[in-house]
């Protein structure tokens, strides 16, 4: 065969090959629709946490959790205020105190927010966020101001005031 042959051959081959496999997936069953695959269990649709105004028990999707504190108390200003650590661990962001500028750290995917005690702004991702009720000291325990956690952390909240409860709802 001359070389002009060969590659004929080739390219021939290499058709009929192609050929033959769509032929072998056009054959094969469709996956089910997106809509009828079961969730894995550890995928939630939702995060709810209900937040009982001053009492130590709340709950996280239905599940009841005592705490040795109570986790939220109306400030004087009229704010809901809620231990930053606490909300922190619960919907998993990262907290640090920065002893060099007194300011407290908070990250979370690719947001940073930086907070100092009795200081009425915040700096978010490095933009200014006027606070309506800046961080609080109580019982040693850093206490952020619930309405802004829930903002920036795109949280729906209700109010529930025949049981003076905060709900927080996260939907994924």
């Amino acid at each position: 065969m001359k070389n002009n042959d060969w590659k004929k051959f080739f390219a021939l081959f290499c058709l009929i090959s192609l050929s033959l496999v769509m032929i072998q997936c056009a054959w094969l069953p469709l996956p089910p629709a997106e809509k009828d695959l079961p969730l894995p269990q550890n995928v939630r649709e939702e995060l709810r946490i209900r937040i009982p105004i001053g009492s130590p028990t709340i709950y996280i999707n239905g599940e009841e959790t005592t705490l040795t504190f109570p986790p939220a108390y109306i400030n004087e200003k009229g704010g809901a205020m809620i231990p930053l650590r606490f909300i922190s661990e619960v919907i998993i962001a990262e907290v640090d105190w920065l002893p060099e500028t007194k300011e407290i750290k908070i990250e979370r995917n690719e947001k940073e927010i930086l907070m100092q005690v009795n200081r009425p702004y915040a700096t978010v991702n490095g933009m200014i966020v006027e606070l309506s009720h800046p961080v609080e000291i109580r019982e040693e325990r850093s206490f952020v101001s619930l309405r802004f956690i829930a903002q920036q952390f795109d949280f729906l909240t209700d109010w529930i005031p025949e049981s003076k409860t905060i709900e927080l709802i996260k939907p994924y």
